[in-house]
C-alpha cells in the first residue's frame, strides 16, 4: 500500500474512532445523570453494536458498489446520530439513535479493511493493519479523554465535538482511490487448517469486542467506584489506550515475521493475566501499569485476527469475511456489554473482569477443542466426498 495512501486510511480510521470515543463516555454519563441503572446502559451499548451487526449485513454489496466513498458516507451517518444524541428524549430514542449510529460505524469500518487487504501485499498486511489499528486507537483514546473531560464542563458540546470529529474522518475518505473487487480463484472446500484459523479469527473477534464493548462502558466507572477523580480515571483509561498504540506495530511486525497465529496466542494469555491482575492491583501505579499492558495485548487481538483471516479468505470474498468479523466482534459487544453491566448489578463492580475471563477461556477451550477433532479427521477428505463414496 502506498504511504499516501496509507495515511489518509489512518486519518479517516482516527477521526471516526474519536467520535466513537466521545460517544462511548457522553453517552454513558449522560444515561447515569437520568438515573439510568448499569443494566440499562449496558444494553444502550449493547443497540450501538446490534446497529454494527445489522449494518454490516449489507456492507460488502455497497462496498463493492461504492468503494471507500461507502466509508466516507457511514460516517457522515455517524456524526449525526451522534450530535443529536441529546435530543433523543427518552429510553426509546436513546436506544434508536444508538442503533443508527452503530450501522454507521460498520459501514465507515467493513470498505476500510477490505482496503486495506486488498491494497497491502501479503508480506506486509498485518503491519497494514497494525497502523490501521494504531489510529482507530489513537483517536478512540483521544476521543474517550476529551469525551470524559468535555462532558463535565458542557455535555451538549462533547457530542457536537464527537460529530465533528467523524466529519472529518469522511473527509479524508472521500479523497482515497475507488477501489472495486477483482476477480479471484473459485473457491472449494476449505483445508483443515484454514477452518481453524477462521474459528480463531472469529473467535477472537468475538472476545475482542466482548472485552471492548464491557471495558468502554463500564471501565471508567469502576475507576470512578474505586475512590478515583474523574481526571484519574481518564488519565488510567488514556494509560491503557497507550498501551494499545505503542504495541500495536511492533506485535505486527513480529506477526509479519513469525505468523500471526503464534503471537495471537501470546496476546491471549497476557489479555488473560490482565483481567485477573488489574482488580486485585492496591496502588494506582500498579494499577496504571496492569492497564498499560493488558490494554497492549487486548488491543492487539483485532488486527492479528483480521490478518489471519486475510490469510484464509478468497480475495472476492474478502469484503464478506470482513463483514463477519465485524458482525462476531458486535456480537461480543453486545455480550459485553450486557453481561458487564448485568455482573455489577449482581455481584459488585469487580464482577466485570470475571465475565471477562469467562469470554477468553469459552474462545481458548472451544478452539483447542476444534483442533483435537481436525486432527482426527482424515486430510482433504471432504463430508460430500465421504457421502459419494459410501
Amino acid at each position: 500500500m502506498r504511504a499516501r495512501t496509507l495515511v489518509l486510511v489512518c486519518l479517516a480510521s482516527a477521526g471516526w474512532a474519536f467520535g466513537f470515543g466521545v460517544g462511548s463516555q457522553a453517552c454513558t454519563h449522560w444515561l447515569k445523570s437520568r438515573g439510568a441503572s448499569d443494566t440499562l446502559v449496558g444494553l444502550n451499548h449493547a443497540c450501538y453494536y446490534l446497529g454494527v451487526a445489522l449494518g454490516s449485513l449489507g456492507a460488502p454489496a455497497l462496498a463493492r458498489r461504492l468503494g471507500p466513498a461507502c466509508a466516507g458516507w457511514g460516517m457522515v451517518a455517524s456524526a449525526v446520530t451522534l450530535a443529536f444524541f441529546p435530543a433523543a428524549g427518552g429510553t426509546l430514542g436513546w436506544f434508536v439513535l444508538r442503533l443508527a449510529n452503530g450501522v454507521g460505524g460498520a459501514l465507515s469500518l467493513v470498505p476500510l479493511e477490505t482496503f486495506v487487504s486488498r491494497d497491502s501485499a501479503a508480506s506486509e498486511r498485518t503491519r497494514s493493519f497494525g497502523f490501521y489499528a494504531v489510529a482507530l486507537t489513537l483517536g478512540g483514546a483521544l476521543g474517550i479523554g476529551a469525551g470524559l473531560h468535555l462532558y463535565e464542563i458542557a455535555p451538549i458540546v462533547a457530542f457536537h465535538v464527537g460529530g465533528a470529529g467523524a466529519l472529518a474522518g469522511a473527509a479524508a475518505v472521500f479523497r482515497l482511490p475507488r477501489c472495486v473487487a477483482r476477480p479471484g480463484p473459485a473457491e472449494g472446500a476449505a483445508p483443515r487448517t484454514e477452518l481453524g484459523r477462521q474459528y480463531l479469527s472469529y473467535g477472537t473477534a468475538w472476545c475482542q469486542g466482548f472485552l471492548e464493548g464491557g471495558m468502554i462502558a463500564f471501565l471508567s466507572l469502576y475507576l470512578l467506584g474505586r475512590g478515583l477523580s474523574a481526571d484519574a480515571a481518564g488519565t488510567l483509561m488514556g494509560v491503557t489506550m497507550v498501551g494499545v498504540i505503542l504495541f500495536q506495530v511492533p506485535v505486527s511486525w513480529c506477526a509479519d515475521r513469525w505468523g500471526p497465529l503464534p503471537v495471537l496466542l501470546g496476546c491471549y494469555a497476557v489479555t488473560l493475566a490482565g483481567l485477573v491482575v488489574v482488580p486485585a492491583c492496591s496502588s494506582v501505579l500498579l494499577l496504571g501499569l496492569s492497564l498499560f499492558v493488558f490494554g497492549a495485548c487486548s488491543g492487539a487481538l483485532y488486527p492479528l485476527g483480521l490478518s489471519l483471516l486475510g490469510d484464509a479468505a478468497s480475495e472476492q470474498h474478502l469484503a464478506r469475511a470482513y463483514a463477519g468479523y465485524l458482525a462476531m466482534e458486535c456480537v461480543g459487544s453486545q455480550l459485553g456489554a450486557a453481561a458487564m453491566g448485568r455482573a455489577r448489578d449482581l455481584w459488585g463492580e469487580a464482577a466485570m473482569f470475571g465475565a471477562g475471563i469467562g469470554a477468553v477461556l469459552a474462545v481458548l477451550v472451544t478452539w483447542g477443542a476444534l483442533q483435537a477433532l481436525l486432527r482426527r479427521r482424515p486430510v482433504g477428505v471432504t463430508t460430500s466426498e465421504r457421502r459419494r463414496a459410501a
